[in-house]
């Protein structure tokens, strides 16, 4: 799954447009606060590796290291770093498996930090597409050109508490779409990430470090 899209500056400028019936942000809202969203401005670097696997074949693992006051990225399995405020066309291809990682494990994140996106907020339940649950449902639309995959969409299934139970990808917002679960979900430093995705393919992660810099002089 391509879920990719150019990393904006961080802000809180994510555009809300829906119908007068389905205009609320206070979901989305609490979903930001469930993932830590006002933790990441202590954040100095975050470590991570994907893991893939498909049909029980080990798929593509990758270890990143990212420094998001700077947008530095370290590849870490070729020892290659690059700046993502101007991505030369040797890494491009490293770019873009890095949004894709890094969009699978901090989504949540990306409803405050992208700009050139829709969103709306349903007002009653919807039944998640793989456990059947009756859960409230956040569909964000990339609406600006540009980027990676532009125009693609996804719909979020969250429980009352701002937890993210399961998401649907649709591509080019289409609208037959591809469903993952979230799950295993962990705090590190202040920040909630879900580390198994299951579905058409299976997404893991491991070796997630957080580094606020805490304790240092």
């Amino acid at each position: 799954m391509a879920a990719t899209r150019l990393l904006r500056s961080i802000s809180l400028a994510a555009i809300l447009l829906a119908a007068p019936e389905a205009r609320e942000t206070g979901l989305v809202d609490t979903v930001l606060q469930k993932y830590g969203f006002k933790a990441f401005d202590k954040v100095e670097s975050i470590r991570f590796t994907f893991h893939g696997k498909a049909l029980g074949f080990i798929g593509p693992s990758h270890t990143w290291i990212w420094k998001p006051k700077s947008d530095s990225v370290t590849l870490v399995d070729k020892g290659i770093s690059y700046s993502r405020k101007n991505v030369g066309e040797e890494h491009r291809g490293i770019d873009k498996s890095f949004v894709n990682d890094q969009y699978w494990l901090m989504f949540p994140f990306h409803m405050a930090w992208d700009k050139g996106m829709v969103i709306t907020v349903d007002t009653g339940l919807s039944e998640s597409p793989r456990h059947k649950e009756s859960l409230r449902k956040i569909r964000v639309t990339y609406m600006e050109p540009g980027g990676y995959s532009p125009n693609d969409s996804y719909d979020l299934f969250v429980a009352p508490d701002g937890l993210i139970k399961e998401w649907t990808y649709h591509k080019r917002g289409g609208k037959w779409g591809m469903s993952w679960t979230w799950e295993d979900h962990a705090e590190y430093s202040g920040l909630r990430f879900a580390r198994d995705h299951r579905g058409l393919f299976r997404i893991r992660f491991s070796d997630i470090v957080v580094d606020t810099g805490a304790g240092r002089r």
